[in-house]
């Protein structure tokens, strides 16, 4: 069949032109792409530096540099992850979903190895339960509290402790020698992922701190915590006490007795005990701060009195902001997930399916693009200016997590502003040594502050306490 002049254009256009015009531009786009990544890909792999976490000479500022260079993307040496992040990947680190980029399987694999995976989701579910009993019974323990404080604080260095134990257990456990000894062995467990504890935490082995969780687990369903506490006051306050009673309406199975509560007492202890021990060598070392936190204090008991009740918590801005300036600077634990697919950072480096990559957090809490000038000083100012609040997780405040938020920071908030407003109002902090030229040994890597500077408490004249004798000098050490 002849074709006329139209037919033939026709044919041209739609059959032979639209499709290679549509081939060129695929091929383009192909061809863009490519170009794109190899230009985006000119070093694929993450920058090799030095492991200043295991090495006996590391400098702070020199490892800030070196992961600066690096692009805020690299690798130690002799280190079991493969990838380190800083502050340009915050996004990518803490938006991306589990599936994708996973938080808990990781945990799982690391901290909680053998913990069939029921268990190991219950637990993270009852830890909820657990933060609104805490924070619904903390107006209740406020004075109790401040009292202990009072009484006990120049006995011995064991407060925080045996203040744990009676909120978690009640006050008759600590009498029990094997309760005592399954809290130490409890203790000894690493919650970090510091390049000195993930070695071990990749073998398959059996640890100490197993029996412990056992015994604690036995203390409680077996009885014996029952018959310690009867009929005190302690044993009707404490969480265990609150579970029992709540635990067939909510239906909290047995198993959060190994997993769960010895879980969050664990980090209650390491997580505020550190910081508190932190807190305190920072404002003995800053006098200018300590003043300013009296004052605040003054203020306060002149307007409303002695006594501390949540609302007066909320007043305490100055204080708020110098525990959220210790945190900053204490806060050098890194953050770990592993990825679950090949993964494109977007400066173009392939994390592929299987790595175990960290989040930098001590880099990233010493940013001056972050945290404004003079970025490695203690000045709590700097948090009013910026708006940080302590009980609140932001770019400013990435304490309570990344992501996903500690279900605890309410409470945990709450306690650590209690206990040092207490402090503060009763004695003054200082150094034992008055040389102007000391500072902080710790705030380096590690989940245990490295400090060994003794503190002054001296009565003060900020609240007159009556249960302290004047003239009372007590040189508590924090660290080692």
């Amino acid at each position: 069949m002849d074709f006329g002049l139209f037919e033939l254009q026709f044919y041209f256009y739609f059959v032979i032109f639209v499709p290679l015009c549509v081939l060129l531009v695929n091929l383009f786009k192909f061809i863009s792409k490519s170009l794109v990544f190899q230009q985006l890909r000119k070093d694929p792999s993450p920058v090799l530096i030095k492991n200043y976490e295991l090495s006996s000479n590391s400098n702070l500022l020199d490892y800030l540099d070196e992961f600066k260079k690096a692009d805020y993307v690299c690798k130690y040496t002799s280190s079991k992850s493969d990838f380190n992040l800083g502050k340009p990947h915050l996004h990518f680190f803490s938006s991306l979903p589990d599936k994708a980029f996973s938080k808990h399987k990781l945990e799982k694999k690391t901290f909680y190895k053998k913990w069939p995976n029921k268990d190991y989701f219950m637990g993270s579910k009852v830890g909820y339960t657990i933060a609104s009993f805490l924070h619904a019974t903390a107006p209740n323990t406020l004075q109790e509290i401040q009292h202990i404080i009072h009484e006990k604080i120049s006995e011995d260095n064991e407060l925080f402790l045996e203040n744990a134990i009676r909120r978690y257990y009640g006050e008759a456990a600590k009498n029990d020698p094997d309760f005592c000894k399954a809290v130490e062995q409890l203790l000894n467990q690493s919650l970090s992922y510091g390049e000195k504890c993930i070695n071990q935490l990749l073998k398959f082995r059996k640890l100490d701190y197993k029996n412990g969780r056992d015994y604690l687990r036995n203390f409680v369903i077996k009885g014996k915590f029952q018959e310690l506490n009867k009929n005190t006051f302690e044993e009707n306050e404490c969480i265990t006490s609150i579970l029992l009673q709540n635990q067939e309406e909510l239906g909290i199975p047995n198993d959060i007795f190994y997993t769960s509560l010895p879980n969050h007492f664990y980090l209650y202890i390491f997580n505020i005990g550190n910081q508190l021990a932190n807190f305190f060598i920072d404002i003995s070392l800053n006098q200018n701060v300590f003043k300013k936190l009296e004052d605040e204090q003054r203020e306060i008991m002149e307007m409303y009195g002695n006594e501390i009740t949540i609302n007066l918590l909320d007043k305490m801005i100055y204080l708020d902001a110098a525990i959220t300036e210790t945190i900053r600077f204490g806060s050098s634990i890194m953050s770990m997930k592993q990825a679950s697919c090949n993964i494109y950072l977007p400066n173009g480096v392939l994390v592929s399916k299987g790595s175990l990559t960290k989040f930098n957090v001590l880099s990233y809490n010493r940013s001056s693009d972050i945290f404004l000038n003079l970025q490695h000083d203690y000045i709590p100012e700097r948090h009013i200016k910026l708006g940080t609040k302590l009980d609140e997780a932001s770019k400013t405040n990435l304490a309570w997590g990344l992501g996903r938020q500690c279900p605890y920071k309410k409470y945990v908030s709450v306690f650590m502003k209690l206990f040092t407003s207490t402090i503060i109002r009763s004695y003054e902090v200082s150094q034992r040594n008055e040389n102007n030229e000391i500072e902080h040994d710790g705030y380096f890597f590690g989940q245990k502050p490295y400090v060994k500077e003794s503190l002054r408490l001296a009565p003060d004249i900020v609240a007159r306490v009556e249960t302290i004798e004047q003239g009372f000098d007590c040189f508590v050490t924090f660290g080692t």
